[in-house]
């Protein structure tokens, strides 16, 4: 047993109640205002992980045992049905045993697997898969290497000059046909050796973004989990300021994900928001600490519509060295509720252990019974100042319905699935008519 202090779901939302409603909201214009006064800054911060996308995109378990199956081996059918699980498993064990083949022929390190011969721990396949290092080689060899013009004619000089000539230099003059034929095997060599890499990518776009797949446009996921749904149409109600008498939940968003969910639940309901997917660049002061307004939603390991996506221990290494101040100075400010997020290394979890346990309070949601252990030394270590959060199998649904429920009056709620499945067929009906 982990000893860790631990709430129920309806004790946060509780807790979140209770502190929004001893800070009333104030209104700061009236007609006789020159301008309207700064909006007032919202009592948390949402910290969204792959678990808030439960139903809609895989887990990473499932990336690693099932899904990478489904790409490397195509459906020979082209049906449109999903293939049994057992196939994609089976096609998963495949491709991880001719990936660790070629690895371990070329010295690089190997994924650690089950009876099965499936990851025993996917996030580490996954964070390796990314480094692109093992695919890259197992893709240069795939299929037969057939001799190239280059390698034709060395062989011929070799034989024409006796075996002294093989240890002699080819000598390439510019403009010559012999240099346009090294440059051309030079960029064949240096697109297959990136074969690998482009597959990893095309993968994570296969996952992600379903539209890219036909070349015509990136279209994102279009379902979106009740999740997405409860909270967009809790964020709207803030927003609006309908029967709202508190200070804001929340308006700054931050997610590990890749997915445009996020986005495609608040065009939904029309609300404005605004992006920053390009944390390579460094995340700017004035971003976060600027006058709140829309919605922000910051994509902490880049975005699948900015091909920039983190997932590598280095990638996310050079990240947190970017950010981490930035974030800091952020979070501390407000309390912050993490759920579905397993707490990586990153520059989210390097700032939270940075931040002053005393400034502020973290809430840490997810459906297990316990945390894991790295989580549980993170809360352990803030004298009081966080919690872990037990969601139960409803997970981030039920505990955003359960939000929305408590912070919504009965006579302002519009049934957010309901609505959801309105505005599908509204899209669906344009789409048929067009």
């Amino acid at each position: 047993m982990i000893d860790v202090p631990t709430i129920t779901r309806d004790q946060l939302v509780e807790r979140i109640k209770s502190k929004l409603e001893s800070r009333p909201h104030k209104a700061t214009y009236s007609h006789f205002s020159v301008a309207p006064g700064p909006t007032e800054p919202a009592a948390y911060v949402l910290i969204l992980g792959a678990g808030f996308s439960y139903g809609v995109v895989p887990l990473v378990y499932e990336l690693m045992h099932e899904v990478i199956g489904d790409y490397y081996y195509p459906d020979q059918d082209q049906s449109s049905l999903k293939r049994p699980s057992s196939v994609l498993r089976k096609n998963s064990a495949n491709f991880w045993a001719q990936f660790n083949k070629v690895a371990a022929k070329e010295g690089l390190p190997t994924v650690a697997l089950d009876a099965k011969r499936l990851p025993k721990e996917p996030g580490a396949a996954y964070q390796y898969l990314f480094t692109y290092e093992g695919a890259n080689v197992l893709f240069a060899q795939l299929g037969p290497k057939k001799p190239t013009y280059l390698d034709r004619l060395l062989k011929l000089r070799a034989n024409r000059q006796g075996p002294e000539a093989q240890r002699e230099p080819l000598v390439v003059l510019p403009g010559s046909p012999t240099s346009h034929a090294v440059e051309a095997v030079f960029n064949q060599t240096q697109q297959k050796e990136k074969t690998g890499e482009d597959f990893v990518k095309g993968f994570l776009r296969y996952v992600l973004d379903p539209g890219a797949e036909g070349g015509f446009g990136s279209t994102g996921r279009s379902d979106l989990n009740s999740a997405h749904l409860y909270l967009a149409a809790l964020l709207e109600e803030q927003q609006l300021g309908r029967e709202w008498a508190t200070c804001a939940f929340c308006r700054t968003l931050f997610t590990t994900n890749f997915d445009t969910l996020l986005q495609n639940t608040l065009q939904m309901v029309n609300l404005l928001y605004r992006l920053s997917d390009r944390p390579e660049n460094g995340l700017d002061h004035s971003e976060l600490l600027a006058e709140e307004g829309p919605i922000h939603l910051v994509y902490i390991h880049g975005s699948i519509l900015r091909h920039n996506p983190a997932s590598t221990i280095d990638e996310l290494g050079g990240l947190e060295n970017k950010n981490i101040e930035v974030l800091r100075g952020y979070l501390e400010s407000r309390d912050v509720i993490t759920i579905g997020y397993s707490g990586w290394n990153d520059g989210l979890m390097a700032a939270l252990r940075r931040c002053d346990s005393s400034q502020h309070k973290v809430y840490w949601c997810d459906v297990h019974s316990q945390p894991t252990s790295h989580v549980a030394s993170f809360l352990r270590g803030r004298a009081g100042g966080a919690a872990y959060v037990q969601l139960g199998e409803g997970g981030a649904d039920d505990l955003m319905r359960a939000l929305y429920e408590a912070l919504i009056p009965v006579e302002s709620r519009r049934d957010p699935i309901q609505r959801y499945r309105e505005w599908r067929d509204s899209v669906w009906r344009r789409k048929d008519s067009g």
